[in-house]
């Protein structure tokens, strides 16, 4: 009986507190990220417009998780009123290789991905705590919703495969597969030329390709409003919602 319970004490607490949380509106999305995501890319931009939310762009060009775990630790990646407002949390950082593993991340913390979805929870529970808050007294917090994101195309697998990894590890962790969904594959380059598809979206600068492998992809997308893989992004990136 006791058992009992306490198992309806703890569905009606929950039942509470997400009827509580489902009253506090959010109104804007933050994504953090390097190149692929800062605001001259605009597909972030762009899709928040199709969902009615205001964007919070935190990337900078040529950071890495690191940089966004030491601002965290730093508590400089974002203000309380920011904190207070998104409702998801974006990271784009895609730099081709395993982010599972703990090799070579600076103490205290010894996984960058992990310590960056450890602390954002933190944050995001401890809102329930802050009188300054429009979380305040929410038991739990704000809710914690991490949306993390693979690269644009296929061709990054170490990189698409581990984020996979990393979805599947945390609960609060969800996946935008832009690799999927981007309209071509590595598997399949222009039947008549060879060339990979990824190269024709490529931005027409010194950093438009990459090599891997000994193939060439196309490494930075064409940028702006009008381009078609910022659009086909901003597309993918509001079904996740």
């Amino acid at each position: 009986m006791k058992k009992i319970f306490t198992i309806l004490f703890a569905f009606l607490l929950c039942s509470c507190t997400t009827e509580q949380q489902s009253q506090i509106k959010s109104d804007s999305l933050c994504i953090v990220g390097a190149s692929f995501a800062y605001p001259e890319n605009c597909w972030f931009e762009l899709a928040c417009e199709q969902l009615g939310l205001k964007p919070i762009n935190k990337a900078i060009s040529g950071s890495n998780i690191k940089d966004t775990a030491q601002s965290m630790r730093d508590n400089t990646l974002f203000t309380l009123e920011e904190l207070d407002s998104f409702a998801t949390f974006v990271i784009m950082h895609t730099h081709n290789y395993n982010i599972c593993l703990t090799s070579g991340v600076h103490a205290p913390y010894t996984e960058a991905y992990d310590y960056v979805v450890k602390q954002y929870t933190a944050l995001c529970q401890a809102l329930e705590f802050n009188p300054d808050s429009k979380w305040f007294g929410t038991p739990g917090g704000k809710p914690v919703d991490i949306l993390v994101c693979t690269h644009w195309h296929d061709a990054r697998t170490v990189f698409n495969r581990s984020v996979r990894e990393f979805d599947q590890k945390w609960e609060a962790v969800r996946l935008c597969k832009f690799d999927e969904q981007i309209g071509f594959t590595k598997d399949e380059p222009d039947p008549i030329t060879g060339v990979q598809i990824s190269v024709y979206y490529a931005h027409p600068d010194q950093n438009a390709t990459e090599v891997m492998d000994g193939v060439e992809y196309g490494w930075h997308p064409k940028r702006g409003r009008d381009s078609e893989i910022q659009q086909r992004m901003a597309d993918i990136f509001c079904k996740c919602f």
